[in-house]
């Protein structure tokens, strides 16, 4: 499994109940490719919640566009606002 932490910058809610994460992830091991897993989401180092996180998906991005920022999604019910947080300024990271 990846361990990871990804700076939340800012975050989808679809109708169909999906919740995308998107920012720049860290990586804390030599594999690369996030697989589905649990998560925690973590703000000033007090974990406020958990939840599962499907796998990555790759975008395609147009030629010549360099971005850092990759998405993350779960089908779970994530309320932030009850959680005293905004769609970013968080941290979502692989439990250990």
């Amino acid at each position: 499994m990846a361990m990871f932490q990804m700076e939340v910058e800012d975050t989808f809610f679809f109708k169909d109940g999906t919740t995308v994460f998107a920012g720049p992830i860290v990586f804390n091991g030599p594999e690369k490719l996030i697989r589905e897993c649990d998560c925690e989401i973590v703000q000033n180092n007090k974990v406020k919640a958990s939840l599962r996180i499907e796998g990555e998906m790759q975008p395609k991005r147009r030629p010549g566009v360099i971005s850092s920022a990759r998405a993350l999604s779960t089908r779970e019910s994530v309320d932030l606002a009850a959680l005293g947080l905004g769609r970013g300024g968080f941290l979502l990271r692989s439990k250990n």
